[in-house]
């Protein structure tokens, strides 16, 4: 099994790249100076202009926010939680600093939208989730905590929106 996370909304949301990812081909590889294993330089059939190769300065690089429309994951794991129309895969690993641009991100989907819901699950267990709504200027790092949280025990759900609404049902 595995987490997942995801965020879905009535209105489309953006992608976010993670911006110290660059792709490179064997040619500028090695013109760079990397060190490529030799089955990417002695197999004959590859294009060696092609942009194949992923590239970061450093490990940690690879942790930084990516949301992306194309989901990891069987989109039944949202639909399980869901029925919002657009969502978007969080890729990344919780940081203060990241979850900062996080709120950022939400805040800006919200000046279109009313409402925005960032999920954590379990990959292909469905259980009954928590849910906490929340009005947009409360929204801190804090209040996106549990997305970082180590173990798994339940779905969680924090429902940001740009007014105050009761709490319900999780599947509306």
């Amino acid at each position: 099994m595995s987490e997942f996370q995801f965020i879905v909304s009535d209105h489309p949301l953006k992608e976010v790249e993670n911006p110290y990812v660059e792709f490179l081909s064997i040619n500028e590889a090695i013109q760079k100076g990397i060190v490529l294993p030799d089955i990417l330089t002695d197999v004959e059939y590859l294009d060696r202009d092609e942009k194949i190769l992923m590239n970061v300065e450093s490990e940690e690089q690879l942790d930084e926010i990516e949301i992306k429309h194309s989901l990891y994951y069987a989109v039944e794991n949202v639909e399980a939680y869901s029925s919002k129309p657009h969502v978007v895969e969080l890729r990344w690993r919780y940081s203060d600093a990241r979850a900062e641009q996080l709120v950022e991100y939400i805040t800006d989907h919200l000046k279109t939208a009313e409402e925005v819901e960032i999920w954590k699950v379990w990959v292909d267990e469905q259980t009954e989730p928590k849910v906490q709504s929340i009005k947009l200027d409360e929204l801190t790092i804090d209040a996106l905590r549990f997305l970082g949280e180590v173990g798994f025990v339940r779905p969680e759900c924090l429902r940001v929106t740009r007014f105050y609404e009761r709490e319900s049902s999780y599947r509306e």
